[in-house]
């Protein structure tokens, strides 16, 4: 469209067309997708230091176009400060690394330009090494007066004096698209600041400020932290588009399972970066929790891992990270993949050729995953009161990295081929009467509106399972519990009531201990008789999302999640799996059954409302599409 454009336009008005349509381009530069738009992306960083020399010197226009030949991305972002405080070009406002060769930003900047390609920053945000050692009035103080050698204050003057005047020179002189902003929530400590302890005391009125779990008002003194993290953030956000306005800002795991609430600040997109390792199961929980706040999203790989009893690092492989972004794609979500560079900052391009594979393979599925949105079938309740309380109460920090008692129930659903998304309480309350299921699993704390919800819910038909080790006795004064029913499910004991038009089943024993099998879990969800869209069988190992397409058809994805990827970190090869007999409801005689990416027209039964399929198998990601 654009080369037809340019091709009846006028140079000069189709600069102004495209400006006034927030692409911010100079007349001889292509249109760049906004973050909201894009899909496909590339993240490098190598977390300059002090002792990093000509760094440039090996960044080149050749190098630049190599990158983007090969991966073909919608944006890439560039290490441009680290976790050190160290910057990789020679700003003029923070703190430069050892030496430079050129500028190496205005090489990636001219280039992606030219290409219409987005660039973004990695930028380190709260944990800054160097700007806290140079200040360190600028630190958290800790419990014991001592100064953190890594964190900034988001009390302090950081904020102003560095972080948002760096921001400005990217936007403002290297007109870069945006940045992405790593360490920020969860690395966010609690601060003992004479600054921190005033604010508290003036918001509270409590003057003895808690040390630990256990003391007097210690969750009053954590959620008095997330909403100064929140604050900041709120802060050079909003001082940075009062500049920039087309400056496009992520805080990484802000609003994701790792700070599980609400979008309430105004960042532009959500990401964040799953581990190395395990990835295939933080990125199912990652990917469902994201797809359902309501904002544009995308999760990033690391590339690499360690092989089992190896020290060192070891690329992936294509099959590796093209399974891992199926877990991405299958819930309507942006992948992008992590690939270090070198101390000068250039790339070797040899590591690039997994991603250049893993890139086809994502392209080859855009148009049926990207901006899909799901059929309603389980709801998986995150509660996000519960979840601070827990993490207050156990001292892990305000926004730890994990929320490990939460995977398994979700690994158990997905093992018996439901498809599930995951909630926060304020995002599921509104849409609650779409699902067929919803599941609580395994929370201590239930705020009254949320309880109030749940029990209208079961009264209007709904299916509720609830699990957890005592979880009935919050639930049984609310439910009518006379006509309980007590069964057994393979030695594990369950109650079954029905209340109003719905139904409720109650496995007390928490899935996270590991004692609780997939077909325990599935016993249960069967007794609620949920009616689900789909039925897969033939393979546990394939993850099932009912989703349509942004065209409106249904689109049945499945992943397969065979082999050991919870504790190999390099996997060379994926066995395909099959065959799969899958049953969908549907209201009427379909067009045809396709298969995608592939196209191909699959034989298929309709009779009595639902349609038959057989397929054979599942290399890695399949959709199965009704039209």
């Amino acid at each position: 469209m654009t080369a037809i454009l340019r091709s009846i336009v006028p140079a000069s008005l189709l600069a102004s067309f495209l400006v006034a349509h927030g692409y911010g381009v100079a007349a001889d530069e292509p249109p760049r997708l906004k973050r909201a738009d894009s899909f496909l992306g590339l993240h490098l960083d190598f977390h300059a230091q002090a002792t990093d020399q000509n760094i440039g010197q090996n960044t080149t226009p050749e190098m630049v176009n190599r990158i983007l030949d090969m991966v073909q991305p919608d944006y890439i972002q560039v290490d441009c400060k680290g976790h050190a405080g160290y910057s990789s070009y020679p700003t003029k406002v923070g703190n430069q690394a050892g030496s430079f060769v050129g500028d190496p930003l205005k090489i990636w900047r001219a280039v992606t330009s030219q290409r219409g390609v987005a660039l973004y920053m990695h930028y380190s945000g709260v944990w800054d090494g160097k700007a806290v050692q140079d200040h360190p009035e600028w630190a958290v103080v800790h419990h014991d007066g001592s100064l953190d050698q890594q964190k900034a204050s988001v009390f302090g003057p950081y904020v102003d004096k560095l972080l948002i005047p760096q921001l400005l020179e990217l936007a403002l002189d290297y007109k870069v698209d945006g940045v992405w902003v790593d360490g920020e929530c969860w690395a966010t400590v609690i601060d003992y600041s004479a600054k921190a302890k005033q604010s508290f005391t003036e918001k509270t009125g409590v003057e003895r400020i808690p040390a630990g779990p256990g003391d007097e008002h210690w969750l009053a003194w954590t959620e008095f932290h997330r909403e100064a993290f929140r604050e900041y953030l709120r802060h050079y956000l909003a001082e940075a588009k009062m500049r920039a306005p087309e400056f496009q800002i992520a805080s990484n795991w802000a609003f994701t399972d790792h700070m599980p609430e609400p979008v309430c600040c105004p960042v532009d997109f959500i990401s964040g970066d799953y581990p190395h390792s395990s990835s295939v199961v933080a990125a199912r929980y990652s990917s469902r929790f994201m797809s359902t706040q309501g904002i544009a999203w995308d999760l990033m790989a690391w590339s690499f891992s360690k092989r089992e009893g190896a020290a060192g690092w070891s690329q992936k492989s294509a099959v590796q990270l093209m399974r891992e972004a199926a877990c991405v794609l299958a819930q309507g979500g942006g992948f992008q993949a992590y690939y270090t560079q070198n101390r000068d900052g250039s790339l070797d391009l040899d590591k690039l050729k997994s991603m250049e594979e893993t890139a086809k393979f994502c392209r080859a599925r855009q148009a049926v995953s990207f901006r899909s949105k799901a059929v309603p079938q389980i709801a998986l309740l995150c509660n996000t009161a519960a979840h601070y309380r827990r993490v207050s109460e156990t001292g892990h920090g305000l926004f730890p990295w994990t929320i490990g008692w939460q995977r398994p129930m979700l690994n158990r659903l997905l093992e018996n081929q439901y498809s599930v998304e995951v909630f926060t309480e304020a995002k599921l309350m509104p849409v609650l009467d779409r699902y067929p299921m919803v599941v609580v699993s395994e929370w201590q704390y239930y705020a009254p509106e949320l309880t109030a919800a749940l029990v209208q819910y079961v009264r209007n038909g709904g299916r509720l399972l609830l699990v957890g080790d005592g979880i009935w006795s919050h639930f049984a004064p609310v439910l009518d519990g006379s006509h309980v029913v007590a069964e057994s499910l393979e030695g594990l004991p369950i109650k079954r009531i029905d209340f109003g038009d719905g139904h409720v089943a109650i496995l007390e024993q928490d899935v996270s201990s590991g004692q609780v099998p997939a077909s325990v879990v599935r016993s249960a969800v069967e007794s609620l008789a949920p009616g689900f869209i789909v039925d897969v069988k033939g393979r546990s190992t394939v993850d099932v999302s009912v989703r349509t397409t942004r065209d409106g058809e249904l689109a049945i994805h499945l992943v397969n999640t065979s082999g050991d990827h919870a504790s190999a970190g390099i996997i060379e090869s994926i066995d395909p799996i099959g065959p799969l007999e899958v049953t969908i409801r549907y209201d009427s005689q379909p067009k045809q059954v396709t298969i995608q990416p592939s196209g191909r027209a699959l034989e298929f039964q309709y009779k009595d409302g639902t349609v038959h399929v057989t397929l054979e198998q599942v290399a890695i990601h399949e959709v199965i599409v009704v039209e």
